[in-house]
């Protein structure tokens, strides 16, 4: 076993396939796009992988951030069978040394055998819901009061300000910076909802054109993510204005087919509009978590 290295990631991603073969992932991203996210990676401390016959068998890589619950941990772990286990865990035995109060694994369905053993215990069911295109998509209906905007003419700070506020009381919430929230998306494709009175941000939707190598779904994907209200705007059809509105800007982009992740029991049950918007459940995952006082 040893650390992994970044230009290990060409033999990541084909092992990475081999998860969504299995059942255990439903996607991989692009090259580009990870090491996008890996570009400040400390791959010495935060990473492993198994080598057999000059090839990676194994892999593990554990990311982190601060959250209200102290620090969230995900493990990201891929393998042959007879090595996947043992990724996993590394990186729980990784997390707590390392002090971290929360570690998860998303894995699919009824893929999660022998977690009990690496005190993991299974605490929720996580959804990919998708929809096609070439059925019609919803009319985007104004909610009165209210008004939209887009990134092209949204002030700088408003959109951590406004995401932080509106997950605040969601399950494992962990805050965002202004740059992970949006620096990457195209300004057309990042909505927001403020009082017409106001002008004050309630509401926020964001789009982005992906394409996943090997998928079975109509490429490129528009994923939707980040649907989100303040609590005392809630219940007024904001979410799904600007839902079903992002739906819209994500076809004209050049999206064939639409995909958004969503908590299998999320208390506002946002599950429930985005099937009035014609979503439907595509993949089921479930989250695993070992906690360290």
């Amino acid at each position: 076993m040893r650390s992994a290295r970044e230009d290990d990631i060409p033999q990541l991603l084909d092992l990475w396939r081999e998860e969504v073969a299995r059942g255990r992932q439903d996607i991989v991203p692009g090259e580009t796009r990870l090491r996008r996210m890996l570009g400040r990676f400390d791959w010495d401390s935060k990473s492993r992988v198994v080598e057999r016959d000059e090839r990676i068998a194994g892999s593990v890589i554990v990311m982190s951030r601060p959250s209200p619950d102290g620090v969230l941990a995900n493990v990201y772990a891929a393998g042959e069978p007879d090595v996947y286990l043992g990724m996993v865990r590394w990186g729980v035995e990784f997390c707590r040394a390392a002090g971290a109060a929360v570690t998860q694994v998303f894995v699919g369905k009824d893929r999660g055998a022998g977690f009990p053993g690496l005190g993991l215990r299974h605490v929720r069911p996580w959804w990919r819901m998708d929809r096609g295109i070439g059925d019609g998509l919803p009319r985007p209906d104004p909610v009165p009061g209210y008004e939209m905007i887009d990134g092209r003419t949204v002030h700088s700070g408003s959109w951590a300000d406004l995401f932080n506020g509106t997950f605040a009381d969601h399950w494992r919430f962990a805050p965002r910076l202004e740059a992970e929230i949006v620096s990457d998306k195209s300004p057309e494709l990042c909505l927001m909802a403020v009082t017409s009175a106001e002008r004050e941000p309630v509401a926020l939707t964001l789009g982005e054109i992906e394409r996943y190598t090997g998928d079975p779904r109509p490429q490129p994907v528009g994923l939707i993510s980040s649907v989100g209200t303040l609590p005392g705007h809630r219940r007024r059809g904001l979410a799904t204005w600007l839902v079903a509105d992002v739906l819209q800007r994500l076809q004209a982009a050049g999206a064939h087919h639409l995909s958004l992740y969503v908590d299998g029991e999320n208390h506002t049950r946002a599950y429930n509009a985005y099937r009035k918007l014609g979503f439907e459940v595509a993949f089921e995952a479930e989250v695993w978590e070992a906690t360290f006082p």
